[in-house]
């Protein structure tokens, strides 16, 4: 019993103090701090510049009420001395006492360098899932100077995590935001059809992506825009997946499937998160009712904020003739023949577990296995490499064609490589 109750007691303990972990900086908070939040009631202005300035200060005292399943709009401030630096901010929507789960962390943008009396501004938004946890917890907002985006502004985001112990130079900031209840109604906070005026019902069947199938019914009563919000198709960013999709055809030829993604969360379906998926073909008829198939190619992002997001699919007749101008988009309009479903997307971290799902270039990689040095051919130039341990944290990073492991542990390392055809490979090492 004894035991036991000491063991509670850590627990206890625990919850109630420093269960969050905090990153460590190589250079400080001074003259790359962060100088103002500003979240929905919070607007904080903190320290512009001193050589005292912590790497972590609690702001938890200062809170902002938050709705499941809406959107914020949140800036954050401050100088960036000669590099540009990265912004993030992490919610503990469920409660965990971690910033780790999927569709906790955002990326807010990029401060390009300035010193602390002219510090710049970053605006991102921040969709807070309709599951979250009701109650109090934990916001971080989280700052790094990138010396690679110095060179490159096509660098990617600098901060993995929010416990990240290899960060250069900037600073974090925790607040408290309380999550009270989702009251929206499907399919808000995104468009529905209302905007149809002539509607005919030509229903999709099934769908089958990333493993998962979905078979809804087709008898002509469904409704225009079907709600598979709860069927969840997780992937991982960088790589490509073959998407199914077997709908009516009513004789029609041009039957276009198209997929629309709100990759960045902003609750719009924008110009760059549409994929075309062709055109039904007729091949696999179901009985009583005429029925097509095309299968197209989903490649998610690199750069996809990763979490849960809108995935819509819209089989739309497209026409130009005396009915006027029949589209398939993301928000059905006017005349609409055809049908919409929306589902969920869950984007991972890229799966640096096994190769990509598609390699676009050849390198040689010599000598593998090294105990120290590894040289790197490729048929392009060589623009960056990047090594990534088993836990997908990147340990190095330059852009010489020979890569120095001496300090890395033994083990398997994978090394992604950018050539100067914007093409991307990786290989895998092992350090003896």
């Amino acid at each position: 019993m004894k035991k036991l109750s000491t063991f509670s007691a850590v627990v206890f303990y625990m919850m109630m103090n420093g269960q969050y972990c905090t990153p460590a900086f190589q250079y400080g908070a001074d003259s790359n701090m962060i100088t103002n939040v500003s979240f929905g009631t919070i607007n904080n202005t903190s320290t512009s510049q001193s050589a005292n300035v912590q790497v972590y200060e609690d702001f938890t005292s200062m809170s902002a009420n938050i709705q499941a399943g809406n959107t914020y709009q949140i800036s954050v401030k401050g100088p960036s001395s000669t590099f540009p630096s990265d912004v993030m901010v992490f919610f503990d929507f469920n409660k965990n006492g971690s910033f780790d789960d999927a569709g906790e962390s955002f990326y807010i943008g990029r401060l390009e360098a300035a010193n602390p009396f002219n510090a710049l501004t970053v605006t991102g938004t921040v969709s807070v899932p309709a599951n979250a946890a009701t109650g109090s917890t934990r916001m971080r907002v989280l700052k790094n100077t990138n010396t690679v985006a110095y060179s490159d502004p096509n660098e990617p985001d600098s901060i993995i995590t929010a416990c990240d112990t290899s960060l250069r130079s900037g600073q974090a900031e925790d607040y408290t935001v309380n999550i009270t209840g989702n009251t929206i109604v499907f399919p808000a906070p995104y468009c529905g059809t209302e905007n149809v005026t002539t509607l005919t019902i030509s229903e999709i069947n099934k769908v089958e992506f990333a493993g998962v199938t979905n078979e809804s019914s087709v008898n002509g009563t469904s409704d225009v825009l079907e709600n598979f919000t709860g069927t969840v198709f997780n992937v991982n960013r960088g790589n490509s997946y073959p998407i199914t999709i077997t709908g009516e055809t009513q004789g029609q030829t041009t039957v276009s499937v198209y997929a629309y993604i709100d990759l960045n969360h902003n609750n719009t379906f924008d110009a760059n998160e549409v994929f075309s998926l062709g055109y039904l073909d007729n091949s696999d008829p179901i009985p009583g009712k005429e029925s097509g198939v095309t299968t197209g190619t989903i490649a998610i992002p690199a750069d996809a904020i990763l979490g849960e997001t809108r995935f819509r699919i819209v089989k739309a007749y497209e026409s130009n003739s005396w009915m006027g101008t029949l589209e398939n988009l993301p928000c059905p309009a006017g005349w609409f023949i055809g049908q919409a479903e929306d589902y969920t997307l869950n984007v991972l971290a890229s799966n640096l577990a096994t190769s990509e799902a598609v390699k676009k270039a050849s390198a040689r990689i010599y000598p593998n296995p090294t105990s120290g040095t590894v040289t790197l051919k490729t048929e392009e130039r060589l623009e960056k490499y990047e090594v990534y341990n088993s836990s997908a944290q990147r340990v190095l990073e330059g852009n010489s064609d020979v890569v120095n492991m001496d300090r890395l542990a033994t083990g398997t390392y994978l090394i992604r490589i950018y050539t100067g055809d914007k093409k991307m490979i990786t290989e895998k090492i092992i350090k003896k």
